[in-house]
C-alpha cells in the first residue's frame, strides 16, 4: 500500500477555499507550521476547470481538521510525497517565472487604461522591482489583454492589497525564466547585434579616447542583443564606421538610452541567423576552414575547445553557448558533455520536423544555479539531459504534441509559462497534460 503524505514547508495555513487568506474568515483557514505531515486519501493540483491558483487541494486520511478532511495549501508551501518520493510539485516545475518591472507602473485589476479605473483597482509598482509568479498569461480564449500581461504572484508575503492576481502593461515588465525573457518573446524575425570582440557601445561614433567615460559602455564578445532598429549611415554620410543601433527591449536600456554606435569591426547585425551587415563579401573560390568569433572555453575530458557559436553537432542549429549559457556554465564531466551532445542529436530531430527556430531559456545548470533558480534537486538540467525551449508562433502543448508519438524522454509543459516545454532525456514521463 502506498502511503500519501503531504508535508507541509514552510509555516503557513489550510484553507477551505483556494484564494489569498486575507478574503477567508478565521473558521475557513487552519495554521500549520513548517516539518509537519499529514497522511492523505488523495490529492490533485487542477480540475476540468484549470488549477486551484497555485494551491493543492487534498483529502486527508482517517482524520480531519475542524470537521473537514478536504482542504486546500499554497504549493510553494507543501509537497506531496509517495513512499517518500517527491511527486508534486512536479519534476522541474519548482523551477519558477519571475516579473521584472523596468520602469515605475501600475499594477491593475483589469486590463484597461488606468484612467477608465477606480482608484481601488490600481496599485503602483517601482521600477526594479520583481515578483516570483505562480503564473502568468498574455491571452485567454477571448483574445490578448490589450497589451498587458497577467499575472499571478506566488507568495502570499507578496501580495499586492491582499491580492494575487493583477495586471501590467507588457512595455513596463517582462517575465524571465532561467535569466531569459520568456514574455514578451523575441520575435523570429527580429534583428540581433552580436558583439565578435570585447568593445564599447558610444554615445557618438567617435574613437574611444575621444569619448567621456560616461559615453560609454563596456560590452563582451559573444554578447547579442536585439534591436528595434539599426543604421550604417544618414542623409549626412556614413557613421565613422559605426552602426547605429536603438535597442527594442527596455530591459537592455543603457543608462536609461536606447540609442547607441558601436564600431562595425567589432559587431555585426543578423536576421533570420544570417549577417545583413557589415554587408558579407563576395565568397572567395577556396575559403579557409570555417571559424568562429564566439568565446572558446575547454570541454572537459578529449574534445578539446570549443566556441560559444560553435554548433554541439556539425551542421546542426544547437549551439555551445546555448548549452553553456554563453560558456558560464561550462560542463565539469565527459558525462555531462556527452548528455549535452545526444540531446542536441534529439532536439535538432525535433527542430527538423516543426521547420522552426528554437529559442533555448535553459540547459544545463550547475548544482550552484540549479539551487539559485528553484531547480527540482533530482532535475535532468544538472547532467545537460534537459532544455526548456519557447518555439514562435507555437505554445508548449503544441510543441509537445508535435513530438509526443517519438521522443523517449521527457516532455513536461506549464500552466504558469504556456510558451515554454521542457524536454529531456531522461526517462520516458511526461506532465502538464
Amino acid at each position: 500500500m502506498v502511503q500519501r503524505i503531504l508535508r507541509v514547508n514552510r509555516d503557513s495555513v489550510f484553507k477551505l477555499r483556494p484564494v489569498p487568506s486575507a478574503e477567508l474568515g478565521d473558521r475557513e483557514t487552519h495554521e500549520v507550521e513548517a516539518g509537519e505531515t499529514y497522511e492523505l486519501h488523495s490529492y490533485a493540483y487542477a480540475d476540468i476547470n484549470g488549477d486551484f491558483n497555485g494551491h493543492i487541494k487534498f483529502a486527508l486520511k482517517g482524520r480531519s481538521v475542524r470537521g473537514f478532511n478536504t482542504w486546500f495549501i499554497h504549493s510553494s508551501n507543501a509537497q506531496v510525497e509517495f513512499d517518500g518520493v517527491v511527486v508534486y510539485p512536479h519534476e522541474d516545475q519548482e523551477s519558477v517565472p519571475i516579473l521584472r518591472v523596468v520602469r515605475d507602473t501600475i499594477f491593475k485589476l483589469r486590463p484597461l487604461q488606468s484612467s477608465v479605473l477606480a482608484p481601488s483597482e490600481l496599485v503602483s509598482v517601482s521600477r526594479g522591482k520583481s515578483f516570483l509568479l505562480h503564473s502568468y498569461a498574455y491571452a485567454d480564449k477571448q483574445g490578448d489583454f490589450s497589451n498587458h500581461i497577467k499575472i499571478a504572484i506566488r507568495d502570499e508575503d507578496n501580495f499586492l492589497q491582499g491580492r494575487s492576481t493583477w495586471f501590467v502593461y507588457d512595455q513596463h515588465a517582462y517575465v524571465e525564466y532561467d535569466g531569459e525573457v520568456v514574455y514578451p518573446k523575441p520575435e523570429a524575425n527580429d534583428f540581433v547585434l552580436r558583439v565578435t570582440r570585447n568593445t564599447f557601445f558610444k554615445r557618438q561614433p567617435k574613437p574611444s579616447s575621444q569619448l567621456s567615460p560616461s559615453q560609454l559602455h563596456s560590452v563582451s564578445q559573444g554578447t547579442t542583443w536585439i534591436l528595434q532598429s539599426y543604421a550604417y549611415a544618414d542623409a549626412q554620410g556614413d557613421f565613422n564606421s559605426h552602426i547605429k543601433f536603438a535597442l527594442k527591449y527596455e530591459k537592455d536600456f543603457i543608462n536609461d538610452l536606447s540609442t547607441w554606435y558601436v564600431y562595425d569591426g567589432h559587431a555585426r547585425v543578423e536576421y533570420n541567423g544570417k549577417v545583413v551587415y557589415p554587408f558579407p563579401r563576395p565568397t572567395p573560390p577556396a575559403p579557409p576552414p570555417t571559424q568562429y568569433s564566439g568565446i572558446r572555453f575547454k570541454l572537459p575530458g578529449n574534445y578539446g575547445f570549443v566556441y560559444t557559436d560553435q554548433p554541439i553537432i556539425p551542421g546542426g542549429n544547437f549551439y555551445w553557448g546555448e548549452a553553456t549559457k554563453n560558456a558560464t556554465r561550462i560542463p565539469s564531466t565527459v558525462t555531462i558533455t556527452e548528455n549535452i551532445i545526444e540531446l542536441a542529436r534529439q532536439l535538432q530531430r525535433a527542430r527538423n520536423q516543426l521547420g522552426r527556430p528554437f529559442q533555448i531559456n535553459s540547459w544545463y545548470r550547475p548544482p550552484d544555479v540549479n539551487a539559485a533558480v528553484g531547480g527540482a534537486s533530482r532535475s535532468q538540467h544538472l547532467f545537460g539531459k534537459a532544455a526548456d525551449i519557447q518555439v514562435a508562433g507555437l505554445s508548449g502543448r503544441q510543441i509537445a504534441n508535435a513530438v509526443f508519438g517519438w521522443w523517449n524522454g521527457g516532455i513536461g509543459i506549464y500552466s504558469h509559462m504556456p510558451s515554454v516545454i521542457h524536454l529531456d532525456t531522461g526517462p520516458r514521463r511526461y506532465w502538464g497534460f
